[in-house]
């Protein structure tokens, strides 16, 4: 049979990148995770990154510079670096940010005319780098992928109570960059879904590649050590890991406990929340949350750490009978992968990202709503089956072994070889044509 491959994908063998620019303007991927808006984004960046690297791909990710003690390159794998550029003080929220753009895009510009190297694409990440992308997509002619990692419709769609709804701009302008970029890169089929219903990208400018898990640092390790280890030998832990933030719906988990323990029978059962504020809110979350917890009685039985090192977080994982991730909206539940990967089970809210990597009664339950007795059931669940937590947990390590950063890396390099392909070939028709018509 003859090559049924179009001539972009035949080229793509010999079209992989060798230079990307990645542009995270609101964040440094080796930001302390769970503060701010730290999290899930700067654990992809950063993985992603360092798997490129092993591959010889080098990385130039441009982000902004936070104070007058910041570097002005940080090296962050063999061939990966964080360029760090002005873009307003440090204390700007995500929409006064969004008055920094054209400066931290300009200073990107200037950056990569004076640097002497050759970039073959961009790669950005969350609305505020799109933006940013999409002129120097055109300023460079180079060809350029956008992840969104969280989207506006789908958060204004699945609101906390109380939480503010995402402004029009936002939602306008993520409009803006579904249309104009190359390659769009999404966590899920579901997250895909939303976008084409949202803004009618079409198809072939999707590509579902879901993330990784460090499957090196998030291992399966017995639960009476690792709770012996954090401080907690003889009392059953639930755990909730991410920012504070109404989204993430930290106060479900707090009610739940309430029921279980305030004369629900399980009096050992202590919760402990592993998080900073997003910064996002009056007051802050995490303050909130401490007032609730002491409302219901429960100030004995919550313990809010902050964040913790990725390495000493797989031991705390590992520690509790289960992760609780009752969020409203998530794009991909990372954090559920990583509780698995340590063998915990997973109880979530039943929305797309948490979907994909929790499957209800086998590795965790997926649970419909936001009902406090709903999670507190589950949880009751876990507790007096007999063996229950550790066979979810089992099942959950062995699931989160097709989830590796490897994987991820490769099909990316897939979609990005035939990008510059396409993108080389097409420059390649262009000049033809132009020498045709002189």
């Amino acid at each position: 049979m003859g090559d049924r491959r179009t001539v972009a994908e035949r080229g793509a063998i010999h079209e992989r990148p060798q230079r990307v620019a990645m542009i995270t303007l609101h964040t440094s991927p080796t930001a302390t995770l769970g503060q701010n808006a730290n999290g899930g984004l700067n654990v992809y960046v950063r993985e992603l990154c360092t798997r490129l690297s092993q591959r010889g791909v080098a990385t130039d990710v441009f982000t902004r510079c936070l104070g007058p003690e910041c570097p002005d390159v940080e090296e962050l794998a063999p061939l990966s670096r964080v360029v760090y550029l002005p873009a307003g003080p440090a204390d700007l929220d995500k929409y006064r940010l969004l008055e920094q753009v054209p400066a931290f895009t300009d200073a990107v510009e200037d950056f990569i005319d004076g640097s002497g190297l050759g970039y073959d694409m961009i790669y950005s990440h969350y609305w505020l780098s799109g933006l940013s992308a999409c002129a120097l997509r055109h300023r460079l002619g180079l060809p350029w992928a956008h992840t969104a990692h969280t989207l506006a419709v789908v958060k204004n769609r699945q609101l906390a109570p109380g939480a503010e709804p995402e402004p029009e701009i936002r939602v306008d302008l993520e409009g803006e960059i579904a249309r104009c970029a190359d390659l769009l890169v999404v966590s899920t089929p579901s997250e895909g879904e939303d976008l084409r219903r949202a803004y009618h990208v079409p198809a072939d400018r999707l590509a579902v590649v879901a993330p990784g898990v460090d499957l090196d640092t998030f291992l399966a390790r017995p639960k009476p050590l690792a709770r012996a280890e954090v401080g907690h030998p003889d009392e059953r832990l639930f755990l909730f890991v991410g920012r504070l933030e109404p989204l993430k719906g930290v106060d479900v988990t707090l009610r739940a406990l309430a029921q279980l323990t305030n004369g629900g029978g399980h009096p050992e059962v202590r919760l402990l929340v592993l998080g900073d504020d997003s910064g996002a809110g009056a007051g802050g979350e995490q303050a909130r949350l401490r007032r609730l917890a002491a409302e219901l009685g429960l100030t004995e039985r919550v313990e809010f750490l902050g964040s913790v090192p990725q390495r000493q977080l797989a031991t705390y994982y590992a520690a509790a009978e289960a992760c609780l991730m009752p969020s409203y909206s998530e794009s991909f539940g990372l954090v559920g992968l990583e509780a698995q990967a340590c063998g915990t089970a997973v109880i979530a809210s039943n929305v797309g990202g948490l979907a994909s990597v929790v499957r209800d009664g086998v590795t965790g339950f997926l649970v419909d709503g936001h009902d406090p007795a709903d999670y507190a059931d589950r949880m009751r669940r876990v507790l007096e089956t007999a063996h229950l937590s550790d066979e979810l947990g089992w099942r959950g390590s062995r699931l989160a072994r097709a989830f590796s950063w490897e994987q991820t890396t490769d099909l990316l390099l897939d979609r990005f070889s035939g990008l510059v392909a396409a993108s080389r070939l097409g420059g390649q028709l262009g000049v033809q044509a132009t020498s045709r018509h002189e």
